[in-house]
């Protein structure tokens, strides 16, 4: 995310702290915060750009405590990393079957 546009960046800047905090309230570790937040911005600007609009704070508000709640689930029930696939980067399906 080193290239984006200025609406992007200017973006980013507002929502990131924001979006850390909020992961460090739920999961209280805030390396982890960092990386959800992060992570988060990430794959928004992969899907969209971060392009504004009226239910931007929403999704990635959102986001952010579903990849909370998934990490304290993983150190709570010892499970393995819970893998959030978002719709872009599922593999293609298979056409043979039809």
């Amino acid at each position: 995310m080193q290239n984006i546009s200025p609406s992007a960046a200017k973006m980013v800047s507002y929502y990131y702290p924001l979006l850390m905090r909020y992961a460090t309230m739920v999961t209280g570790d805030r390396n982890e915060s960092e990386k959800i937040a992060r992570c988060v911005l990430e794959d928004q600007y992969e899907i969209n750009g971060l392009a504004p609009s009226k239910l931007l704070r929403v999704v990635l508000k959102t986001d952010v405590l579903n990849r909370a709640f998934y990490f304290k689930q993983q150190q709570i029930f010892n499970r393995p990393k819970i893998r959030n696939y978002f719709i872009n980067s599922l593999p293609p399906e298979d056409d043979s079957r039809s």
